[in-house]
């Protein structure tokens, strides 16, 4: 894949400054303006160097949103204190042209900007388990030799300890006996987790200092019959997943609403279903999510009335008030749950991400979370008539594949939706996140693909 070769030439026009957000201390918010006269069906894009402005790859350069006399603009999170080079290109948006390389013209100089500030310095504790005498951890800013505390879970194994220091968001490490034995992530990576504190174990990561009983564990998923909504007047399966652990401690976990529960688990699932429990089970062993609840109720025969706002000719706020008032309460009564906005979460596809943004937009008093897969934006009746933000903004991302009938899996729709989110205070890279899914379409196999990221990001280990 080509990619633009950046060079330091001119100063970098832009504005930084700190915005609120969800995003960690170690970002900032950066302004990129650039005024710039395009033909139809072309838009302004900035492309960098850095892995949030595109990585130097014009099929993941960020589109920027047009305004009055053409200027364009965004505003991205980007790491503190580092410098990076860039460039304004324009590219045709054609669905099918987006994902070629070659579909790039620049039209700027290659400019050069550095972030403000320094990406605070972090303190990870590390315990591991093993059968080796000795233990060093190396990581990209140098290696630190553990301490050996005591036996492990059996008499031939030992507990190791030890802190790194870095100002990377993200450690990155691999283990080494001293000689040639060296332990890494499973599929030969290094090991990477923006934890705090973790304990290695089996080539697991596991948060805090975990009950040794749950090493090793995968989470689980129960299924709660004919739940009944009084609201709704009619009945659903709700299907629940624990992640590892749960049994054998006391601790609260933060909780993600999950639509078309009968679609989501195991291989038997409808429509080839989303593996989330898998995705889960993977994404909390590498580090990479946080241990979570899942709740999700199955859809019924009113899934469309259900699932569309009320704008739209359907009874979204209603299904609202079931998930509110009915099914969040039942589950921080039975479940050991962290009941707020900021742990909460809802997420679905289709006409689920529709239903998801609008909830998350009309009651993110509740939801600090949304995920919205292949959003079916291209009902506008609520869409086009998007008010004044929430006073507390949800974390958000939203995607779309770019292949398959008229809507190309609502590419568009969905970029229009991401710009009203910008054009009202949110960040990319920050406490928005938009990913196009070159070569996908609208359908469960897809989903199924992206979800992992999209947990990720709503709910990183920390």
């Amino acid at each position: 894949m080509t990619k633009i070769r950046l060079a330091l030439t001119t100063a970098a026009l832009l504005l930084a400054f700190t915005a609120p957000s969800l995003a960690t201390p170690a970002t900032e918010a950066v302004r990129f303006e650039h005024r710039e006269t395009t033909t139809w069906g072309e838009s302004l894009y900035v492309l960098g160097d850095l892995p949030e402005l595109g990585g130097g790859d014009p099929t993941r350069a960020l589109r920027m949103v047009p305004s009055n006399d053409h200027c364009w603009s965004l505003t991205v999170e980007l790491p503190r204190g580092r410098s990076y080079r860039y460039a304004y290109v324009v590219r045709w948006n054609a669905a099918a042209s987006l994902a070629s390389s070659s579909n790039v013209r620049r039209v700027s100089d290659v400019l050069q900007g550095r972030v403000p500030g320094q990406a605070p310095e972090r303190r990870v504790k590390v315990r591991y388990l093993s059968g080796w005498s000795q233990v060093t951890l190396k990581h990209d800013g140098g290696s630190v030799a553990l301490t050996r505390r005591g036996v492990g879970r059996s008499a031939g194994e030992s507990l190791f300890e030890g802190e790194v220091r870095t100002r990377a968001a993200e450690l990155s490490f691999e283990l080494s006996d001293g000689g040639s034995g060296r332990d890494r992530a499973p599929g030969g990576d290094r090991y990477r987790t923006r934890l705090s504190e973790l304990t290695l174990a089996s080539g697991a990561i596991h948060a805090g200092s975990p009950d040794p009983r749950a090493l090793g564990e995968r989470g689980r998923v129960v299924r709660v019959g004919s739940w009944r909504s009084k609201i709704l007047g009619n009945a659903r399966d709700v299907f629940v997943y624990l992640p590892r652990g749960y049994d054998q401690s006391s601790k609260r976990y933060p909780v993600v609403y999950m639509h078309d529960g009968q679609n989501l688990f195991g291989p038997d699932a409808m429509f080839g279903g989303w593996r989330v429990e898998r995705a889960l089970d993977e994404g909390i062993t590498q580090g990479r999510i946080r241990e979570l609840i899942v709740v999700a109720p199955a859809n019924t025969s009113a899934r469309m009335s259900e699932y569309m706002p009320e704008g739209d000719g359907g009874s979204a706020s209603a299904y609202g008030r079931f998930l509110t008032d009915e099914l969040k309460p039942w589950a921080d009564r039975e479940l050991r749950t962290l009941p707020g906005r900021e742990h909460t979460g809802i997420v679905g596809s289709s006409l689920g991400g529709l239903v998801s943004l609008y909830l998350g937009w009309t009651r993110s008093e509740v939801f600090g979370r949304v995920g919205s897969l292949s959003g079916s934006f291209w009902l506008r009746g609520w869409v086009d008539k998007l008010g004044a933000a929430p006073s507390n903004k949800a974390r958000v991302w939203l995607d779309s594949g770019n292949e398959g009938g008229s809507s190309f899996d609502s590419m568009e729709d969905t970029l229009f939706v991401r710009d009203e989110l910008l054009r009202r205070g949110w960040a990319l890279q920050g406490n928005l996140r938009h990913y196009i899914h070159y070569g996908a379409r609208h359908n469960e196999a897809y989903w199924r693909e992206r979800v992992g990221d999209v947990l990720a990001y709503l709910y990183p280990a920390e």
